[in-house]
């Protein structure tokens, strides 16, 4: 019968443990000066050598020809714990027997001396799934262990552990393997097992196997069967990828907000039976992989990318600005959410790429941002291209269509002319405006964007805020909690507790805003409305 790659190439001494070094040493050290303990704990995600690593420990502590800590593989213990057959090792699977009878056979079982071996070995996996109360019956035996018996848990949610259990193991965290070390394991099977792949597949198998090796032999054993030749199109056909072009593709639709174009791209890795969960968790890594290029100075060193992409990155993501990187990431995050629980995953993956294209459809503070960040660049672009007028551009209020809001009830008083408001706010301007703002700083840093560059003006036992920020008005309406914070941070700085609002400069009539000027100019020059 073929046996699997990943069951054939499992190590069996410590030193052909790949990326782990940092606890084969210690472990090898501890067997070879006699310092072992009695309870060990291994931790860490799938796939990466903790089960591995607890049977060659068993044989290592086992094995009457053992050498600077490493098994001899040969002896009888060595041979019947590689194949299963030596009754001193047991291995229990802690999701299938994780009931308090079976931690009693257990502790009856490890009271009697081993009948081959030196010492009885517990590995118990999936520890996390025990119930509490077989939890309990172990922490019994492992406070007073027989000084035959050593027991090895592991378990890659380490956090549901009792706390008096983990207390009582020598705990050791595994990593997850770089894909680098990954494809030289990769690649060295393949020279064992005769399989030609190009060093970029062996790559690709790495990056895809997230950490794993267990994960990378098993996508190796479907791609040998595929092609003669293990290319990166042949690793992206067997793990479900539609090539690794498309998550340029859909990124650049996204840029240029082609919603036709997005959704039509979507169409094609549907049709060709790509995994829609899959695509998005790869566009969310590509997101990722945009912010990092945005956000530090040398990438390369973070990114795990293939050879050529690098600079593809490094383009898009000058094309795209960090807020809208942000809201993208937090959408695709969402709808992969969302997947997990609804009856259609590619039309949650369609809303959420509609999204991506049209910001103003959402209202959360990313999108606000990252229409923020798109008008300040549409305004620039204006500027370099001498549209602008020479005087600051005026802020967009709102008009007899659409009334001011107010952030709170207040009695209704009589209205002066515009005229007269605009004199009596400039009279009464709120001198410790700029110490409020500082403080706001310091306890919200999204409401504090919101009101940078802001000036306030007390009139009739309020505080009116002028914020040239045109989304300010919006965002106060619907945070309860902000409206709140900034009554309470002037409580705080001038010792009176006021009511807050917005405060409305005098309108100009359409025919003299330079605004209106500003948005017909832009509108010949076929720039887009947000």
């Amino acid at each position: 019968m073929y046996q699997a790659l990943y069951r054939k190439y499992r190590p069996r001494f410590f030193r052909d443990v790949a990326g782990q070094e940092h606890i084969t040493s210690v472990l090898s050290k501890e067997v070879a000066e006699g310092t072992f303990g009695h309870a060990y704990l291994f931790t860490g995600s799938r796939g990466i050598g903790k089960t591995t690593c607890a049977k060659i420990l068993a044989k290592a502590v086992n094995c009457p020809n053992e050498k600077d800590g490493e098994p001899c593989g040969e002896c009888e213990i060595c041979r019947g714990i590689d194949e299963g057959s030596l009754l001193d090792i047991t291995e229990m699977d802690a999701a299938s027997n994780r009931n308090i009878d079976d931690i009693r056979d257990l502790r009856s079982e490890a009271n009697f001396t081993p009948a081959v071996a030196k010492y009885r070995v517990y590995i118990i996996d999936e520890a996390h799934m025990l119930t509490k109360e077989a939890a309990n019956a172990l922490l019994k035996i492992m406070e007073e262990p027989p000084e035959h018996v050593i027991f090895i848990l592991a378990t890659t949610e380490v956090h549901r552990l009792p706390a008096t259990i983990l207390s009582r193991c020598m705990r050791f965290d595994y990593r997850r393997m770089p894909p680098e070390v990954i494809a030289e394991r990769v690649k060295f099977v393949c020279k064992m097992e005769r399989i030609a792949i190009e060093d970029e597949a062996a790559l690709l198998v790495g990056k895809l196997a997230d950490g794993g090796m267990r994960d990378a032999l098993s996508l190796l054993d479907i791609c040998r069967s595929s092609d003669e030749v293990i290319t990166v199109d042949t690793v992206s056909r067997c793990a479900g990828l539609a090539g690794r072009e498309y998550l340029f593709e859909l990124t650049d639709k996204i840029a240029e907000k082609n919603v036709a174009e997005v959704l039509g791209a979507v169409d094609r890795l549907y049709e060709g039976s790509a995994d829609v969960s899959r695509i998005c968790d790869e566009l969310i890594n590509h997101f990722r992989s945009l912010m990092i290029v945005s956000c530090t100075k040398d990438a390369s060193a973070i990114l795990k990318v293939l050879p050529g992409e690098m600079l593809r990155i490094e383009k898009q993501a000058k094309a795209i600005s960090q807020p809208e990187i942000f809201y993208a990431i937090s959408v695709l995050q969402d709808t992969l959410v969302k997947m997990a629980k609804s009856a259609s995953k590619r039309l949650e993956f369609e809303l959420a790429l509609v999204k991506l294209c049209s910001p103003a459809l959402s209202q959360s503070n990313e999108a606000l941002l990252a229409r923020i960040e798109r008008l300040e660049s549409e305004l620039n672009l204006l500027k370099a291209r001498g549209a602008a007028p020479a005087a600051p551009a005026p802020q967009i209020k709102n008009t007899e269509e659409s009334p001011a809001p107010v952030y709170e009830s207040v009695p209704e008083e009589p209205k002066p002319t515009p005229k007269a408001e605009a004199a009596s706010a400039a009279e009464q301007e709120f001198a410790q405006w700029e110490d409020v703002i500082e403080l706001i700083g310091k306890k919200n840093r999204m409401l504090f964007s919101f009101l940078s560059g802001s000036k306030a003006y007390l009139v009739g036992g309020r505080v009116l805020i002028d914020s040239p920020n045109e989304f300010f008005i919006g965002y106060m309406q619907k945070n309860d909690d902000s409206r709140e914070l900034i009554k309470n941070v002037i409580t705080e700085v001038c010792g009176t507790r006021y009511g807050i609002g917005p405060y409305k400069k005098t309108e100009k009539k359409p025919e003299d805003d330079p605004l209106a000027a500003l948005a017909k100019r832009a509108q010949e020059m076929g720039i887009k409305e947000l």
